[in-house]
């Protein structure tokens, strides 16, 4: 698959991402949440990404508003 223009496939760049979370010690104060389509308008994750250090946060499986703030 190259939708990335890379020659992996989709779950492998999310599990390098979810490898590449970090957890901080410091609350992060500006953060950006998007959401992406694993299938074309059926299933859905969200990525929360910490914007002033660059690293990801979380992967969530859903896109979901109550799993977004647990």
């Amino acid at each position: 698959m190259h939708r990335l223009g890379l020659g992996v496939s989709d779950d492998t760049v999310l599990r390098q991402l979810k490898r590449c979370a970090q957890g901080t010690t410091e609350a992060p104060t500006i953060i950006g949440i998007d959401d992406w389509s694993w299938r074309k308008s059926q299933t859905y994750g969200t990525i929360i990404v910490d914007l002033e250090r660059r690293v990801v946060i979380d992967i969530l499986e859903d896109r979901d508003v109550v799993t977004c703030t647990n």
